[in-house]
């Protein structure tokens, strides 16, 4: 049986402080909208229908590469995103573990 290392109480503002940026993507329309421009509510209520996703830009805690959250994977045990390149490398399970 593997032994279950604790969460660092500050799981959550150290996950937090490993996103770089936050952006808008619209997959109908495949644009990308800064927070804050006055174009994404526009786009909002012009087009109700647009699927518009929150993108977090995070950087990878193994390799350094700024990569997208859905490109990546966040591990409360070591407070660090990493890229699904990584996680190939290393497997989910150490990730976790390490």
């Amino acid at each position: 049986m593997r032994s279950i290392q604790p969460m660092a109480e500050n799981w959550l503002d150290e996950r937090d402080k490993a996103i770089l940026e936050t952006i808008y993507y619209c997959e109908n329309c495949n644009m990308v909208l800064e927070p804050g421009d006055s174009d994404i509510d526009q786009h909002k209520k012009e087009l109700p229908h647009h699927k518009m996703r929150k993108v977090f830009i995070v950087r990878c805690g193994r390799c350094g590469n700024t990569v997208t959250d859905s490109h990546a994977q966040y591990s409360p045990e070591i407070n660090q995103f990493w890229c699904k390149t990584c996680l190939a490398e290393t497997g989910v399970q150490n990730f976790h573990a390490t």
